[in-house]
């Protein structure tokens, strides 16, 4: 019961009120009904039913189409509303004009009041009145004279170039617009049953890792616990929450611009250990570069319980997703011949763009070129690699902070000695 065709709608209209005026014993002749806007009526005795707006229908914007998925949209009808303005028109340029106009707008609406709703069967003197193309998908429209205020009709007319001219307002409604057609099918349900989680849906409260750096001057390193979690490659993180026990466990891992979170795969050592799970940041994220940035961490838990008729169930549920940070990994040597070398990264990609900044103490660097850097420049070699001179001015023996930023997540606290 859905049409992609809106001008069978108004050849509907248009065949409704044809049919009637000419029936009427008070018909002129000739007779011209049409679709054409007021200001396009050309031709003596004629009738213009103009589509000149719609809108959806806001009682079926939330429906549930039996047969439809809800998603996505494409797949369900749109409901309109669509608005006519029925005008007629006479050649005729002394007062029977006018009069004639007035009788051909009173047949028009007695046609439209006297057939409020256009299905199937209405019929009129052996002629189908809904359009052929709309018969047979149980279409229904049904026309309703609106009620516009005095002042609106006259500023309908007075915004454009014509004449005012008596007009009547109509609303067609519902017309369904036809939705695509869906690609797959749900399968039918063959047995039911109430499927509990014993121990609860698994949810994530939160994650943490340790960062671990040495301050010049100081022998023992200090350990710090980072939450959320900002761990380079190689770091173990652990996100913690509840319901995380008692089956399989999977970490599910969503990136920057990514559509759907990916497992993360074995090489990053899943486990658990009551609400917490541990996982080290591995060189892939399923067979993507990890590279730094903002992450999420979701667990997907699957348990296997026998049920009361002694079958294996096997449930799968995933939790909710947690905010984490791989930060770049970065280790620093040098100088030589001025220049400092920092291994670890990733500081570059060639399938995805990466935005690397360095700093030293509170001065941002400048890139520069590979191998021909000037005081106060870095430059990324590769994307384990990068090189930076220290800014003109340092002063010899102080120990300077250096800060490497890599698409917005920074490494863990390192530095130099100036010479």
């Amino acid at each position: 019961m859905a049409l992609l065709d809106l001008s069978r709608v108004t050849r509907t209209l248009v065949t409704l009120v044809r049919e009637t005026i000419t029936a009427s014993p008070a018909s002129p002749a000739p007779l011209v009904v049409t679709s054409l806007p007021p200001d396009k009526l050309t031709e003596d005795n004629s009738v213009g039913i103009y589509l000149y707006h719609l809108s959806e229908e806001a009682a079926v914007k939330n429906q549930p189409w039996r047969g439809r998925p809800d998603t996505p949209i494409r797949f369900s009808p749109l409901g309109l509303n669509l608005h006519y303005v029925v005008t007629a028109f006479s050649t005729a340029l002394d007062e029977h004009g006018p009069y004639r106009e007035q009788q051909l707008m009173g047949l028009a609406v007695k046609a439209l009041h006297d057939y409020p709703v256009i299905d199937d069967a209405t019929e009129l003197f052996g002629v189908k009145i809904l359009d052929p193309l709309l018969i047979g998908d149980e279409n229904k429209l049904r026309v309703s004279l609106r009620h516009v205020p005095v002042s609106e009709a006259v500023s309908y007319w007075t915004a454009g170039s014509h004449a005012l001219r008596l007009s009547a307002y109509y609303e067609v409604s519902v017309v369904l617009l036809e939705p695509e057609e869906p690609t797959a099918a749900r399968g039918r349900v063959l047995s039911w049953g109430v499927e509990t989680f014993i121990g609860g849906l698994p949810r994530l409260t939160g994650s943490r890792n340790t960062v671990r750096f040495t301050i010049p001057g100081e022998a023992t390193a200090r350990a710090i616990e980072v939450q959320p979690a900002q761990a380079a490659i190689g770091d173990e993180v652990v996100v913690f929450g509840t319901g995380l026990g008692g089956g399989t466990l999977e970490v599910l891992v969503r990136g920057p611009g990514w559509s759907d979170a990916v497992a993360v795969g074995p090489a990053w050592g899943v486990s658990g250990a009551g609400d917490r799970v541990f996982f080290t940041v591995a060189e892939l994220i399923d067979a993507v570069a990890t590279l730094p940035g903002a992450y999420t961490a979701a667990v997907r838990l699957t348990r296997t319980t026998t049920g009361s008729d002694g079958r294996a169930h096997t449930t799968t549920v995933s939790s909710n997703e947690t905010p984490f940070q791989i930060a770049p990994a970065v280790a620093i040597t040098g100088p030589v011949a001025g220049v400092y070398t920092v291994t670890g990264g990733r500081f570059s990609d060639p399938t995805t763009p990466v935005v690397t900044r360095v700093s030293v103490a509170a001065l941002v660097l400048t890139a520069g070129t590979p191998g021909a850097l000037n005081p106060g420049e870095f430059a990324v070699g590769s994307a384990r690699e990068l090189t930076f001179v220290l800014p003109a001015g340092a002063p010899p023996g102080a120990h300077l902070p250096v800060r490497v930023i890599v698409n917005g997540s920074e490494s863990a606290p390192a530095w130099v000695q100036v010479p």
